[in-house]
Parts: C-alpha cells; sequence; structure tokens
C-alpha cells in the first residue's frame, strides 16, 4: 500500500484518531471542522500539532517533522515519533487501523487505479503498478540449508550465506536466494545454478518465485541498521555483491537486482536521509577521460531530488576493474575505488 492510497483510507475510515491515539498524542481535539488539535507525546501544550482532516498534512508548531521529500502529513509524524523509516510508519499505521499492508484490493480509487494499469514500463521492463506480494515462509523448507561453494569462492562466507538463508536445490541444482523486502517479509526466491559456465541456452539467474524486483532494495531488512549508524548507504547492481560487502564488514549496501534504479527504488533510498554512493559494475560508470559518462548515466543521477547527495564509485584508471566486473568481487579493489575513485555527483 502506498503513501497516498494509506491516506485516502484514513480518511475514508475515519481513522485519524485512531492513528494519534497509537502515537500516544494528547489533548486530542477533532471538534474542529476542517482540523484536528492535539500535543506531542512528550510535550506540554495541548494544541502545538494541528493534523488536517481533508489531507492529513501536519503543522507540529515546535518540531520539524516533515520527511526526506519534504512532506509534513501524518506518516511523516508516524516517522519522528517513532523513529521509524518510511515503509515501517506505513506497515505500522497499517496495522493500527487494521489493513493489510500488501492487499491492494479496495484501496485505490477508480480513477487512479485506471491511470495506474496504463502502460507504463520501467527501463528495467517491469510494469510500474506490479505490486509486491507476500510468499508463504514454508516454500524455504523445500530447499536444504547448506552453504555452496561457489558463493564462498566468490568472497561470500559461509556465516553471511547463513545470515542470508541461501539454500539449496538438489532437484534441479541450484543455490536458492530468498528476496526480502525492508519489513523482512518473504517476497520472492531467486535461483543461481550452481555451476561455473553456463550454456548460451541456460540462464545463469532466475527467480524460482517470481518478484517485483523494483520495489526492492535486497538487503535493507539487514543493512538499515548500519546504514543509519554509517550515515551512508553503498547501491550495488546484485545481490551478491550485498553479501560479499557483508563478508567483509561492509555492512550498509543494498542491491537493486539490475542495472537501473526504478522510481520506486529512487524513493527507498532517499527516504533513509543519508548520503547515497552508487557502486554500479564496471561499463556502468566509466566515461570519457576518466569521468562519469553522464550521457549514459545522466538519467540515474537525475533521478534524485536536487539537494540529494549522491556520490558514484568509478574506475576513472580504467585499469582496476574488468569489463563487467563488480567493485565488490575484490576487496582490495573495493578499498582503493572506495577511498580514492568515488565522486560526487549531486548534492
Amino acid at each position: 500500500m502506498d503513501a497516498q492510497d494509506l491516506k485516502e483510507r484514513i480518511i475514508n475510515d475515519d481513522k485519524i484518531e485512531d492513528v494519534l491515539e497509537a502515537l500516544g498524542m494528547h489533548s486530542i481535539n477533532s471538534n474542529h471542522k476542517k482540523y484536528i488539535t492535539c500535543g506531542m507525546p512528550d510535550g506540554s501544550r495541548g494544541n502545538s500539532t494541528t493534523i488536517y482532516k481533508d489531507n492529513l498534512d501536519v503543522e507540529a508548531y515546535t518540531r520539524d517533522i516533515k520527511d526526506a521529500y519534504g512532506n509534513k502529513d501524518i506518516i511523516a509524524l508516524a516517522m519522528f515519533i517513532k523513529e521509524f523509516y518510511f515503509s515501517q510508519a506505513l506497515k505500522w499505521i497499517c496495522d493500527v487501523c487494521g489493513y493489510n499492508y500488501y492487499d491492494q484490493d479496495n484501496v485505490t480509487p477508480a480513477l487512479t487505479k485506471w491511470i495506474n494499469t496504463m502502460w507504463k514500463v520501467t527501463q528495467e521492463g517491469e510494469k510500474d503498478n506490479e505490486e509486491l506480494e507476500i510468499v508463504d515462509e514454508s516454500i524455504l523448507s523445500y530447499f536444504k540449508r547448506y552453504g555452496n561453494t561457489l558463493f564462498y569462492e566468490d568472497g561470500i562466507t559461509y556465516e553471511t550465506q547463513k545470515e542470508f538463508e541461501l539454500g539449496y536445490d538438489f532437484l534441479y541444482h541450484m543455490i536458492t536466494i530468498p528476496i526480502r523486502d525492508e519489513l523482512g517479509s518473504l517476497v520472492g526466491i531467486k535461483g543461481r545454478l550452481n555451476k561455473t559456465e553456463v550454456g548460451d541456452d541456460e540462464s545463469k539467474y532466475f527467480y524460482i518465485h517470481h518478484c517485483a524486483k523494483s520495489k526492492i532494495l535486497y538487503g535493507l531488512h539487514k543493512t538499515l541498521p548500519y546504514i543509519k549508524q554509517r550515515n551512508e548507504v553503498i547501491v550495488v547492481e546484485s545481490e551478491k555483491a550485498v553479501m560479499q560487502l557483508w563478508s567483509r564488514g561492509i555492512k550498509n549496501a543494498v542491491a537493486i537486482s539490475g542495472h537501473m534504479l526504478s522510481n520506486a527504488q529512487v524513493k527507498k533510498l532517499t527516504h533513509l536521509g543519508v548520503p547515497i554512493v552508487i557502486a554500479y559494475d564496471e561499463g556502468a560508470e566509466i566515461g570519457k577521460d576518466g569521468k562519469v559518462d553522464k550521457n549514459y548515466y545522466r538519467n540515474e543521477f537525475d533521478k534524485f531530488l536536487e539537494q540529494q547527495e549522491v556520490y558514484c564509485i568509478y574506475d576513472k584508471t580504467k585499469k582496476l576493474l574488468k569489463e563487467k566486473e563488480s567493485p565488490s568481487d575484490n576487496h582490495e579493489k573495493w578499498i582503493e575505488l572506495y577511498r580514492n575513485h568515488k565522486m560526487k555527483v549531486r548534492g
């Protein structure tokens, strides 16, 4: 459920006071025609905060509650009081109101639903309106929880494989990678053929259980505390890269599971409220004269707000990384790239 859908449903179902009470707001007064006044949980004034009934915008006169996009609404209020990440705030409000966070039925108004079902496709080829769906956790029992030497030899320790719940399908001889969203819910399963050489008629990676990957920042459910601690998020292409970095003690990375950011992923990264470091595979960010290829990747950087602090890791010497090599594949190379080949591209 997205933010606008949730706010419309709260208004329609008259759940505003339920949310405010759950937040611990006091002196709630809903007698005004267009707004509700109340006090902050740790404040003495009973009318320090105003919530408008028609759009759930919030005026908190003694607090700065706006989110990364500058929104000051009931969701930003929950984020401020509960110290939630954006998605956590949405899920918490849904729980308070008795809504299913993943349920899309009977949420979106008819006009909005019609607009959303138009033929909009992202650069990765996924429909913009594709939604995440919960996968039954019991499906993981079909895959044995064994570590694999293929990933171990590629820089992913057995401890990290266990941490990220990697498994193995003995019937089809493939490594299984559970895909979880930032709330920890299982939303897909990815497979990787357990062989170093893959034929022309084979796919190295494929989804055993479909996932709306454009809605996911892989690893965020585990790396969020470290992202906040380091005040930085590293954005890589593959799930494997997240696990490689984790194995080396770099635990503030997420993967986009592709080559270009979707709008949903940009929003989730922005809501983290920290500087963003893009570390894509070789060939994505190299340009002429050792500069970021703006002609090729301009749109990638321009997806962020002007004030968003964005960096890009790139091999300006064109000697460190091989074609299609990930910066995370070699730890010594990663250290060199991070320290000496990181360029600010926005903010």
